[in-house]
């Protein structure tokens, strides 16, 4: 009681963790829904090159660091169940 609390970034945070858990994803800092995610590292050297090749669906910025996007309302829907 003693310390503030900022309910919208709570609230962020939470969709931010689920959305990570039903996406196997990783969210940036100050992410918000529609923003784009963080895709995980690439087990091989095979997936790694696939990932670099894919740039319609993902943004490597090197072998080891690729985003993609995620649709806001894909993930509202599949995090609020709605």
């Amino acid at each position: 009681m003693s310390i503030g609390r900022n309910f919208d970034e709570i609230y962020r945070a939470l969709i931010a963790l689920q959305t990570a858990d039903a996406f196997d994803i990783a969210c940036p800092a100050d992410w918000r829904p529609g923003d784009d995610v963080i895709v995980p590292t690439a087990g091989s050297c095979g997936v790694a090159k696939e990932r670099m090749d894919d740039t319609e669906n993902l943004d490597c910025k090197d072998w080891f660091f690729c985003t993609k996007k995620l649709d806001k309302d894909l993930v509202l829907n599949t995090v609020l169940k709605k």
